[in-house]
């Protein structure tokens, strides 16, 4: 189903928003003039990703910097200081990633 979760103008270019879909905190963001729609905890950890640095299509979490791709949502890196880190710790889902459109100055998220 999709959800109108807010005016195109809330989102402008290199921004974010958190915004509360159906009980599901979705961070949405524009980078690169290009909308993103994804879950806001972290797949490693569950940090909140609101507080992380988009950085053109990948997003690197503020708590550990494990840094993912935002068109498909795969974990791209893990930072060499966590190397030795016990592999069960290290592991990762891919980014919860949702379509989403803009259509007549408004935003939509499909959940």
């Amino acid at each position: 189903m999709e959800y109108k979760v807010c005016n195109s103008q809330e989102i402008p270019n290199n921004s974010m928003k958190v915004i509360n879909v159906r009980g599901s905190d979705i961070l949405v963001c524009r980078s690169n003039e290009q909308l993103f729609a994804f879950d806001n905890s972290c797949p490693h950890r569950g940090a909140s990703l609101s507080k992380s640095d988009i950085k053109g299509t990948k997003i690197i979490c503020y708590m550990h910097d494990f840094e993912y791709d935002l068109n498909n949502g795969k974990l791209l890196h893990v930072p060499n200081k966590w190397k030795d880190q016990n592999p069960n710790w290290i592991r990762s889902d891919n980014l919860l990633l949702f379509p989403i459109s803009e259509k007549e100055g408004e935003i939509y998220v499909r959940l």
